[in-house]
C-alpha cells in the first residue's frame, strides 16, 4: 500500500459506522467520531491548561485525529468486546498493529514508515495527552448514547450511558470534573 492507497483507506472512515450491533436513530460514521474526539480534546486540553497543566498540543491533536485509523482496516470493533477481558483487549490491540502493519505500514518508504507507525499507535497511554484522548473518546460516546436514549432508544443506550459515565466519574483530570459538573447537565436538558 503506498501513501495514495492509505488516503483512499482513510477516506473509507466516513462510511464505515460505529454501534454496529445496535439500532440507532442517527449512526455516526467513524469519520464524524474522531473529529468530535478532536474537538472534545481540544476543550479538555484548555480546560487542563486552565487549571495549570502543560499540554503537549502537537502530540494531543495527533492522537485524537488518528486514534481509530486502523478501524478502516478493521471495521470498528465494539467496545464491549475489545474490552470483555484484558486479555481480549490485548488480543483485539495486537490485531490492530498487526493489521496495521501488514495493510498500510509495509509498502511505506522511510521517513513515511517510522513516522505514520508512531502516530497511529501513538493513542491512549498515561500522558495527560493520552487521558485526554481517553476521556475525549468516552464524551463523545456519552453524547451518542444521550442523543439515542432522548430519541426513545433506551435499550441499550440508557446502560451504555450510565456506564460510561461511570468510568469518567472515576477520571482524575480536571477537565472532565468540569464537564460532569458544569456542561452535561446542561446537555442532558438539551438532548
Amino acid at each position: 500500500m503506498s501513501i495514495a492507497d492509505y488516503l483512499l483507506s482513510v477516506k473509507k472512515l466516513n462510511n464505515i459506522g460505529r454501534w454496529a450491533s445496535d439500532f440507532m436513530h442517527r449512526r455516526a460514521s467513524v469519520a464524524e467520531h474522531s473529529f468530535s474526539v478532536a474537538q472534545i480534546a481540544q476543550l479538555l486540553g484548555i480546560m487542563e491548561e486552565n487549571a495549570g497543566n502543560r499540554i503537549d498540543w502537537g502530540r494531543l491533536y495527533k492522537k485524537a485525529l488518528n486514534h481509530d485509523v486502523s478501524e478502516a482496516f478493521t471495521g470498528d470493533i465494539l467496545s464491549h468486546v475489545k474490552h470483555r477481558t484484558e486479555k481480549m483487549k490485548h488480543m483485539v490491540e495486537e490485531i490492530e498493529v498487526l493489521i496495521a502493519e501488514d495493510m498500510l505500514l509495509s509498502s511505506f518508504s522511510e521517513p513515511y514508515r517510522g513516522v505514520f507507525r508512531d502516530i497511529l499507535f501513538d493513542g491512549k497511554d498515561s500522558s495527560i495527552e493520552g487521558r485526554i484522548l481517553k476521556y475525549a473518546d468516552n464524551i463523545d460516546a456519552v453524547l451518542e448514547c444521550l442523543y439515542e436514549k432522548n430519541l426513545g432508544n433506551k435499550s441499550p443506550f440508557e446502560e451504555k450511558y450510565y456506564e460510561i459515565l461511570r468510568k469518567l466519574e472515576g477520571s482524575d483530570l480536571i477537565s472532565v470534573k468540569i464537564f460532569l459538573r458544569d456542561i452535561l447537565p446542561d446537555l442532558e436538558k438539551r438532548a
